[in-house]
């Protein structure tokens, strides 16, 4: 009953909702939307939230969910990154100006110590590593929210957005890097880790292994739809493996294995079509309990009003490098100023990073609720933005003539 209960709420209705308003919602939005609702509902009228779920397998489904979207992800940038151009070196320092402004001033910002009545960091984590978590969520781009915008654009507008695609690639490498980095410094820290060392050589080897051997997995993979599916289920459950065993996170290892699979094999896992598996019929339940989660008391107007503030900040530190190193020589403003608005996008994958960052330790429930409620606004501002900056563009030019 309880998982039945928990499908109604937390996987039928977001799907309905998005059909009712005809995707002008993105999806990624609507499950953790629906859990942060009953989480604030149930703090101001004083029911029990954990009526309505999460169900042990309710919550299973969902991290099975996760892992596959994780996985998807990094099968994307396999698949994208022989469908679309190269990045120049021009393109390459503006990506990099992209990550580092944002997080230069998320950094200082939660460093300061201007905000602390809502970012105060967590009794016992280092400060630098606690600015860090934040810096990097303000930071990134997010990969598999943007190539969905991207399939919808005009024709017209798709070079635009190819190169805003390139340019998130490199952002979600960096991003799931960083977050590597910050847990293993993390748990290095607190001597968290208690590892076995001949399972730690095990874990790198086999990360090792992947991306040296996809050349000889690429030549012998068999045409066979069942081989495919147990060789692209066997490299996620390794990846998941060996960064569980190093300490990191199972949805890390899920990112990398994608990222280091074979390109056939890529391929071969439609990870479009896995994607949106992940995203409507399973990752809803993961996303809807995260929203879920949230003590609805956190939910304050000092927290939407610095989630807004902080959405500023990244927004506009996006479009700032965007016009300080323009991607290509010559790139017009209007031109910088859309691709900003595309990259500014956060998607599911800052909530995911903000899931993994707030388990850990690195980030406090409140900090949490905000970078979600940044991901949500940032998401599901980016398409009207990206429209009203086309359409006023468009108006410009035809005055111009």
């Amino acid at each position: 009953m309880g998982f039945a209960v928990d499908l109604l709420c937390f996987l039928v209705v977001p799907v309905l909702c998005w059909r009712l308003v005809r995707g002008a919602v993105p999806m990624a939005v609507l499950p953790i939307l629906t859990g942060l609702a009953i989480a604030i509902a149930a703090d101001r009228f004083g029911f029990d939230k954990a009526a309505l779920g999460p169900s042990p397998l309710g919550e299973a489904v969902g991290w099975c969910g996760v892992l596959a979207l994780a996985f998807s992800a990094g099968l994307e940038t396999r698949t994208a990154a022989d469908q679309l151009p190269p990045l120049g070196k021009q393109a390459v320092g503006s990506a990099l100006g992209a990550l580092a402004l944002p997080f230069a001033i998320g950094f200082v910002v939660a460093l300061s110590g201007l905000l602390d009545l809502v970012l105060l960091r967590p009794a016992g984590v280092s400060p630098l590593l606690s600015a860090g978590a934040i810096a990097l969520c303000l930071a990134v781009s997010a990969l598999p929210v943007l190539v969905g915008i991207v399939r919808e654009l005009p024709m017209i507008d798709r070079p635009l957005g190819n190169l805003a695609l390139r340019i998130a690639a490199l952002d979600d490498a960096v991003l799931w890097s960083g977050l590597a980095l910050l847990l293993f410094l993390h748990n290095g820290e607190s001597r968290a880790m208690a590892l076995d060392g001949r399972a730690c050589l095990a874990a790198l080897g086999l990360l090792a292994s992947m991306p040296l051997l996809r050349g000889r997995i690429d030549r012998f993979l068999p045409d066979h739809l069942a081989a495919t599916a147990a060789i692209g289920l066997f490299y996620l459950a390794a990846g998941a493996w060996a960064t569980t065993v190093l300490g990191l996170h199972e949805l890390l290892g899920a990112y990398f294995a994608g990222a280091m699979a074979p390109r056939r094999l890529a391929e071969r896992l439609m990870p479009e079509r896995l994607g949106k598996v992940a995203l409507f019929g399973l990752s809803p339940l993961f996303f809807a309990h995260r929203g879920l989660s949230i003590d609805g008391a956190v939910v304050t107007p000092a927290a939407l009003g610095i989630s807004l503030l902080l959405l500023l900040f990244a927004g506009t530190a996006k479009l700032a490098a965007m016009h300080l190193v323009p991607p290509a020589g010559g790139m017009p403003p209007r031109e910088r100023m859309r691709l900003g608005l595309l990259l500014q996008c956060k998607g599911l994958m800052e909530i995911v990073a903000a899931t993994i960052l707030v388990q850990a330790g690195l980030i406090t429930p409140t900090v949490f609720a905000v970078l979600v409620t940044l991901a949500l606004v940032s998401t599901t501002l980016t398409v009207p933005l990206l429209r009203l900056a086309s359409r006023v563009a468009a108006i410009r030019q035809a005055s111009a003539l």
